[in-house]
């Protein structure tokens, strides 16, 4: 059923400004630099003294570069002495990270009790209930609560013969999976990556490789975010390769890899990790009893293709992949039940609008933008500043 034109809604109020990772970019510019001298990773390499590996980790934003090695890359690059100066802002932000990283393992505040086991199975218990919470209100109420249970399951001691220090390091790794994902929801992705980055060592130090995969997922989703195809990228085949074989995690792995290759303008490769996607969820479905991801795997797709048309329709400007874009979004908003998942009906309604705007059916865009509820924060406020964008184009 067409939508009915409405007029253009008010711009949304400015956005807070979110800095982007300083290690994010001079990965970026250490590429161009590379690049336009016409050098691989390993011939840079070779001229100053690292192995190709690290050339790569570092543009991919997987480590940080070594002293001094900003300042020998800005010469030998020539690059105007941009790679020299972004190491002080390297230098901020990691010091940064790691007072959050610290904050997460900081013992329990003097007089508080370390739980008993019984308390933490009561957590283990409530994790579910935490991730319904966030999918439903957003991590803005959630995420001091999130961050303590896992800097308090991280801290206890072990107090018995029968009790594993592994599973509760496990569970507070799950804890901090989900306390980045409240910060990510939240659209503060500085925060989200400390979090991710203390989870991925607490995974695994208690060698749990399903919640490794999840960490290295959450990581990829979040550069997505910020326009990094790469980095997305290798973070999504290095979930896929850590996971379990658990058919559920292979998919959701496969979905974070189509939304990097989408970004690269990767049609093929798109349409072949979607078509992997649904191969592997069908393959859960028949391996026995529902979970989270089954449940709501024909929601997730959907929103995976249009996500991954429309972005690949930015990337081509092909109109052809926005009315796909459009199409699949559509089918998401009629597989959703909005009273049960607001946050999500919003979010999508966000894209369709873009997909709708990238199409060129302003009129059906401005409708959609007209029908986000006010005051939206976090991810959703992004989006639909995104779509609005496009829409005055």
């Amino acid at each position: 059923m067409p939508i009915p034109p409405a007029p253009t809604p008010p711009s949304p109020p400015p956005p807070r400004a979110e800095p982007e990772s300083a290690r994010l970019r001079f990965g970026r510019r250490l590429r161009h630099w590379r690049e336009a001298r016409g050098l691989s990773q390993a011939e840079l390499g070779r001229l100053l003294g690292y192995h190709d590996s690290l050339i790569s980790r570092v543009e991919n934003a997987r480590r940080w570069p070594p002293p001094g090695m900003p300042d020998r890359a800005d010469e030998l690059l020539l690059a105007d002495g941009e790679l020299a100066q972004l190491w002080q802002a390297l230098q901020r932000e990691r010091r940064r990270l790691g007072e959050l990283a610290a904050a997460a393992r900081k013992p329990l505040a003097a007089g508080t009790a370390p739980p008993d086991a019984a308390t933490v199975e009561v957590l283990a218990q409530l994790l579910a209930v935490y991730r319904a919470a966030v999918g439903r209100i957003g991590g803005e109420e959630l995420a001091a609560v999130l961050e303590h249970h896992a800097r308090t399951l991280a801290g206890r001691p072990r107090t018995g013969p029968r009790e594993s220090p592994a599973a509760d390091r496990s569970l507070a790794a799950q804890y901090a999976e989900l306390a980045g994902w409240a910060h990510f929801e939240g659209d503060r992705h500085a925060h989200a990556l400390g979090w991710y980055a203390t989870g991925l060592e607490w995974a695994r130090a208690s060698d749990d490789r399903a919640t490794t995969a999840a960490l290295l997922a959450r990581q990829s989703t979040l550069y997505w975010w910020h326009g990094d195809a790469a980095t997305a990228l290798t973070l999504a085949e290095a979930a896929r390769s850590t996971a379990p074989p658990l058919p559920e995690l292979w998919a959701w792995a496969a979905v974070v890899q189509a939304h990097a290759h989408a970004l690269a303008g990767q049609a093929p490769q798109v349409h072949r990790t979607l078509a992997d996607a649904r191969r592997l969820t069908g393959a859960a479905l028949r391996s026995g009893a529902p979970t989270p991801w089954t449940e709501r795997a024909e929601l997730v797709l959907a929103v995976a293709h249009g996500t991954c048309h429309r972005d690949l329709a930015l990337h081509t400007g092909r109109t052809a992949h926005a009315h796909a874009a459009a199409d699949r979004l559509e089918a998401a908003l009629r597989l959703l039940d909005r009273a049960a998942r607001p946050r999500d009906h919003a979010l999508i309604t966000a894209r369709l609008a873009g997909a709708r705007a990238l199409a060129g059916h302003p009129d059906a865009a401005a409708a959609l933008l007209s029908r986000l509820p006010p005051n939206t924060t976090g991810r959703i406020a992004r989006e639909q500043r995104r779509a609005g964008e496009w829409l005055r184009r």
